[in-house]
């Protein structure tokens, strides 16, 4: 594409060369003929002396003007040749660019065959340029969609920009690839084929998963609590105050919250160590788990041996059956002489977070003083 216009410059030196030819010629049959017309018609000397000299003039002047005429088409030449080896050398620029660059760059014809594969595309595909050319564009695709969607793309604009497509290797591995495509044109603005361009980003894809992993794994670890694995009291008081805000929106909905402590923990601590104390609450935190509903309620260690535990949608008598099955479960553990005493609390109607608090507190500590291994729940 680049050295058609040195070639169109080479056809037209050769019709100015043909040209030149046939005027030289011309000139050189046609100035003696007329010439010598008036020499055969005013015979004698000074007539032939005047037609001859008439003659050499004409030659002088030709010659003067052929000189200059060579003289402009060799600077034309030069100057043509000048050009062609300039484009040659740029196309041999663009093409060392091309074959050197480590992204993935491919054409493709109007029937979508692959047409030419550089080094870079066989780096990443495993395929020679021998292996690839004449397959058709489904070969790398994994996916029929994808290639739909980019083959879309470039009909409806001209060109498919940074659309992240899986794609096949030689040896059936996946790629992530960033691909944009867009339509190849001769002169005539006609298309003939598609170029290709594409980054591997599937190690930067694989950092960003294990980045964000790691990120998902501290935001859980800030809002939970190491020994049992449910959630921290701080987090208990972002939750609260969220679901009470509910509430108010929503006054049909009912909402109770519940306190549990572990009666006698602290003698079990010295009578059995603190592994056992440590022991009995993680039991009691799976039995929680197991007793509640999942992403629905939820629960927070709140503090040593107390837990609480947020019920949405659930009424003062609902959660009583809840606690009641959470005491006979855990009792079934036998830790020395623990048990659990619990208190519950209805919110009331725009009720704010400590208020709640305090009458589940206050029921909590009804149950320890009326003897401990009991639930009580506040009016």
């Amino acid at each position: 594409m680049a050295l058609k216009p040195a070639l169109k410059r080479d056809s037209d030196a050769a019709v100015f060369s043909r040209t030149l030819s046939i005027r030289i010629g011309c000139a050189l049959f046609v100035a003696p003929v007329l010439l010598f017309v008036p020499a055969c018609i005013f015979r004698g000397f000074p007539a032939i002396a005047l037609a001859l000299a008439l003659y050499i003039g004409w030659i002088v002047l030709f010659v003067r003007w052929l000189r200059k005429q060579v003289g402009d088409y060799g600077e034309k030449v030069s100057r043509s040749r000048t050009i062609a080896g300039r484009f040659q050398n740029i196309a041999k620029y663009f093409e060392s660019i091309l074959q050197d660059s480590t992204d993935i760059i491919f054409t493709v014809d109007t029937e979508g065959f692959i047409l030419k594969f550089n080094k870079g595309a066989e780096v990443h595909f495993g395929f020679t340029q021998e292996e690839i050319v004449g397959k058709p564009l489904t070969h790398i695709f994994v996916n029929e969609s994808d290639k739909r969607k980019v083959l879309d793309g470039v009909l409806l604009t001209g060109k498919t920009v940074n659309e992240e497509i899986p794609l096949k290797t030689k040896s059936g591995g996946i790629i992530l690839v960033n691909l944009s495509m867009s339509e190849m044109k001769n002169d005539k603005n006609q298309i003939i084929g598609l170029v290709v361009t594409a980054k591997d980003i599937t190690e930067r894809k694989r950092l960003e998963m294990e980045l964000l992993k790691k990120n998902e794994l501290l935001s859980k670890l800030a809002v939970t609590d190491n020994l049992t694995g449910l959630y921290n009291s701080r987090y208990f008081y972002e939750q609260i105050k969220r679901e009470l805000t509910r509430l108010k929106r929503n006054p049909g909905r009912k909402l109770t919250l519940v306190m549990i402590d572990v009666d006698h923990f602290k003698q079990l601590n010295d009578t059995e160590g603190h592994q056992m104390g440590d022991h009995t609450l993680k039991s009691l935190a799976n039995v929680i788990k197991v007793c509640i509903r999942k992403d629905v309620d939820t629960a927070y260690r709140y503090g040593g041996d107390e837990f609480i535990l947020i019920l949405p949608d659930t009424d003062k008598e609902q959660a009583r059956i809840v606690m009641d099955r959470i005491q006979k479960q855990f009792g079934a553990f036998k830790f020395g002489t623990t048990s659990l005493s619990i208190g519950i609390a209805q919110a009331l109607p725009d009720e704010e977070n400590q208020p709640l608090i305090r009458r589940a507190d206050d029921a909590l500590y009804t149950s320890k003083r009326e003897g401990r291994a009991r639930i009580t729940v506040a009016p």
